[in-house]
């Protein structure tokens, strides 16, 4: 199971990176057989509510990008970043966040729309290189 995701924050704002955002996020098999899984799993099937905060699509399909402000909602249930009043904090913490994935050499930091090369002609730092699917 993996879903990699990176994510930067300041006092206030948190902003989350869904790499593989296109993927249903895993469920482990342990959590999967639990009653409260199960629960959840069986009252979306009947269209009921699941008195959670997030429909069991939306916990399985996460979106791209995720803003939450921890001073108003510390538990992340409205996620912002759609939110045209904040696109500088947005662009602020990508920058940010795109800074500290090249400053650690991070494997992900072109994902999802480019791809990362280090060999051959590309200097061993790493190049990104764009993959044209229609993500970015």
């Amino acid at each position: 199971m993996y879903y990699p995701m990176r994510m930067y924050r300041n006092r206030q704002y948190k902003l989350i990176k869904n790499i593989n955002y296109k993927m249903p996020f895993p469920i482990d098999q342990d959590f999967f057989v639990s009653p409260t899984f199960q629960g959840l799993l069986n009252r979306t099937i009947a269209n009921q509510s699941t008195h959670w905060y997030k429909t069991l699509h939306d916990y399985y399909y996460r979106r791209q990008w995720e803003l939450y402000d921890l001073t108003q909602d510390p538990h992340e249930i409205n996620n912002l970043i759609d939110n045209t009043t904040l696109s500088h904090v947005v662009a602020q913490l990508k920058q940010k966040l795109y800074s500290w994935l090249e400053t650690t050499a991070d494997p992900w930091r072109c994902a999802q729309e480019d791809v990362l090369e280090y060999q051959g002609v590309y200097p061993r730092s790493g190049v990104c290189l764009p993959m044209h699917n229609q993500l970015d």
